[in-house]
């Protein structure tokens, strides 16, 4: 039995540990990529609608800062503003996750994740894939390039958004938790 200083000690640390976790979910900048169309058509959620569905779930898990593309502002003046926003959105988050869905249209997430493997970007970045009848949503070119790379996507069920949700949460809380290491060694 521990004695009753020792006790109230451990509590004060539990409860900083517990304090600095909140802290730093807070300050962990994450956003989505994936296929916004099709919409929804009274069976099946809208792609979009779904990418808004796990911003919000990790948020409601205390990663407050979780954002889509969609949620930042464009620059107008841009030839391929959306593109481009994409790009800087890559390279200005601590994690991204990358969403290939089978009923989505997986041009724009496609070219996001080429420009990651193109730019040493995946270290800090997150796939998941839908799989329906044996058939993966992404093109197995794709799957190929990020194999070079020792890259392993995460497999998800086809319109399962809770078995999505799950894995993402599990990978966002690893990614977390270096996240925390890292950041306690620099300051």
């Amino acid at each position: 039995m521990i004695s009753k200083n020792t006790s109230e000690r451990w509590n004060i640390f539990q409860q900083k540990k517990a304090e600095s976790i909140i802290s730093h979910k807070g300050r962990i900048h994450i956003i989505i990529y994936g296929a916004y169309n099709p919409p929804g058509d009274g069976e099946h959620l809208g792609e979009k609608e779904r990418l808004i569905k796990l911003r919000d779930y990790l948020r409601n898990n205390g990663y407050i800062s979780t954002y889509i593309v969609e949620d930042f502002p464009s620059d107008e003046k841009s030839i391929s503003s959306n593109l481009d926003k994409s790009f800087d959105c890559l390279k200005f988050a601590d994690l991204n996750i990358l969403v290939f869905t089978c009923r989505g249209k997986t041009d724009s997430v496609t070219s996001e994740l080429k420009y990651v493997i193109g730019n040493n970007l995946l270290s800090k970045c997150r796939v998941f894939e839908e799989t329906h009848n044996g058939i993966p949503a992404m093109g197995t070119l794709l799957k190929e390039e990020l194999r070079t790379e020792r890259y392993h996507v995460v497999s998800v069920e086809y319109d399962n958004d809770i078995d999505l949700h799950e894995h993402v949460l599990g990978d966002v809380f690893s990614f977390f938790e270096k996240y925390i290491r890292t950041s306690r060694q620099v300051n």
